[in-house]
């Protein structure tokens, strides 16, 4: 934590189980310099809708994931969407929006060369459950950094210790709350984070290639996606060369299947809040 290497220790939340849809948007930007980015980051994250955001470099230049209930996302997701475009629409060159669900999700094993058990999550398709106001003002407070007292916790919640740690273990046995990460500065520990998107020229192959994916050690998640690319990695390797080289091998592998692969890096977090991973 001193080396900031250790950023913070967060929630894998699932919301879906409260009703709620994910939108990921990708922007690519033009004629926007730092000032105005920065501008941009602290205007965005200050709606309450707007989950996380991350800088990326490659193909998209930033991406904001927005959680909305179900019952009026469509029109909730306008509205937002309409104030970005407002005041920002000449600074975007190109956008591309999606539905981010489910989540395969596999621990974390680039560390070591050792060979690990995989262990899997999936979530963001089970049926919505019922929960009340505190549920969701726990989650806010308690999924950014899940170190802080429960004390802490209780008082900004406005209730007792007792409740808010009952309330945790129920969110956890509901999974809601599906798992806890820790969130990295990669490149001071010789690492870089990557997410990959796949092309395919058929889906014959899709369960194979999972499977693939689940069991390379650099790989950590898939997401699936309405409107993405038909397969959606994230993977952390050593640099660019070593993230070539693993793609060109599953082109090798899989080369009557992969069309064609895009790989964006990510860097920063100007909001981090609630996210799935």
């Amino acid at each position: 934590k001193k080396e900031k290497i250790l950023r913070s220790c967060t929630a894998i939340v699932d919301m879906n189980r409260l009703g709620y849809i994910i939108f990921r948007v990708y922007i690519k930007w033009q004629n926007m310099d730092e000032e105005m980015k920065k501008r941009f980051y602290d205007w965005v994250g200050k709606n309450e809708a707007v989950w996380t955001t991350t800088l990326l470099h490659g193909k998209w230049d930033f991406a904001i994931f927005i959680g909305l209930k179900s019952d009026m996302y469509i029109d909730n997701f306008h509205k937002l969407w309409h104030q970005i475009l407002k005041d920002y629409k000449e600074r975007i060159a190109e956008n591309k929006i999606a539905i981010y669900s489910p989540i395969y999700n596999f621990n974390k094993r680039f560390f070591s060369d050792e060979k690990k058990e995989v262990i899997s999550r999936i979530y963001g398709n089970d049926k919505s459950i019922e929960y009340d106001d505190l549920d969701l003002k726990t989650i806010h407070i308690y999924s950014p950094d899940v170190r802080q007292s429960l004390i802490d916790i209780a008082n900004k919640a406005k209730t007792s210790v007792e409740t808010v740690r009952r309330r945790i273990k129920e969110l956890e046995k509901k999974k809601v709350i599906v798992g806890y990460k820790i969130d990295l500065d990669l490149p001071k520990l010789g690492f870089q984070g990557y997410r990959v998107d796949f092309s395919l020229n058929s889906m014959l192959k899709m369960n194979e290639i999972m499977e693939y994916i689940k069991n390379n050690r650099y790989f950590y998640q898939i997401n699936k996606s309405i409107g993405g690319a038909d397969l959606e990695t994230e993977i952390v390797v050593r640099d660019l060369a070593h993230l070539l080289s693993i793609l060109e091998e599953m082109m090798s592998k899989y080369k009557d299947v992969i069309k064609n692969y895009e790989y964006m890096g990510y860097t920063e977090f100007p909001k981090l809040s609630i996210i799935s991973d």
